[in-house]
């Protein structure tokens, strides 16, 4: 929140500027996007070259609260740009028993090892960006996510699925490689 309430008071403070008579490329903004897997997301942005852009910031995929951060190549300077995406994000533990729920099944005891899951993922993908060397843009990235799934006690869920009390395991960790897509808007300060 912080990031954000320093690049709102940047870009404020370079439209005073800008109407003064300064003027120039747009390099601080703030993203908003939302996608699949990952979820719904606000970051602040920095484009320090007009080809390279950086961002970070707060994520949620509705049941847990994550950070991100990225990097995008942006190769052309024109109204319609092809970009070069990479991400990575963390989304601390949460209760999924509230997917269960939506499921029209009963959380219960078997469903404990889910209540404190957390993961890691790193994506990459290609874009389509529709004024991207303007003050306001939106874009179209579609790719994949490498996915670090950790339930740190899944034995109430296999001792359910087996049908079997003797079964225990320690920590399960799955990792995936899913399809991505995002789409969202970039509006620059300055």
């Amino acid at each position: 929140m912080a990031v954000l309430l320093g690049v709102l008071t940047l870009g404020l403070s370079a439209q005073a500027q800008a109407q003064e008579g300064g003027g120039g490329q747009y390099k601080l903004g703030l993203l908003v996007d939302a996608g699949a897997p990952h979820g719904v997301g606000v970051s602040a942005v920095v484009k320090p070259t007009p080809w390279l852009r950086l961002q970070a910031g707060p994520t949620t995929n509705s049941l847990s609260f994550g950070l991100r951060g990225g990097v995008s190549v942006l190769p052309l300077q024109t109204f319609i740009s092809p970009s070069i995406n990479a991400e990575a994000g963390h989304y601390f533990g949460s209760d999924y028993n509230d997917v269960i729920d939506w499921l029209g099944r009963t959380p219960g005891p078997a469903t404990a090892g889910i209540r404190d899951v957390a993961y890691d993922y790193v994506g990459g993908s290609l874009g389509l960006e529709v004024g991207a060397a303007n003050r306001f843009n939106f874009f179209l990235h579609l790719g994949l996510s490498y996915v670090a799934l950790n339930v740190k006690d899944p034995t109430p869920l296999l001792q359910d699925a087996t049908n079997d009390d003797s079964v225990t395991a320690g920590p399960l960790h799955v990792r995936a490689t899913i399809p991505s897509v995002k789409l969202g808007f970039i509006f620059y300060f300055f």
